[in-house]
């Protein structure tokens, strides 16, 4: 059995961590055969990670 690892989906846009940690999140799930981006959601003032067709 793999062992699966859980990444954030979304961050607040007020840290400054934010963004590299979604970042580096992005690379393991592109890795991982899925093609995903970053982006800013105002409402709510978050980054997300979704699918690059969803945006």
């Amino acid at each position: 059995m793999t062992p699966t690892v859980s990444l954030p989906r979304q961050l607040p846009a007020g840290s400054t961590r934010s963004l590299p940690i979604l970042d580096a999140a992005v690379e393991v799930l592109r890795a991982a055969g899925e093609d995903v981006h970053v982006v800013y959601a105002a409402h709510g003032d978050v980054f997300k990670i979704v699918p690059r067709e969803a945006s």
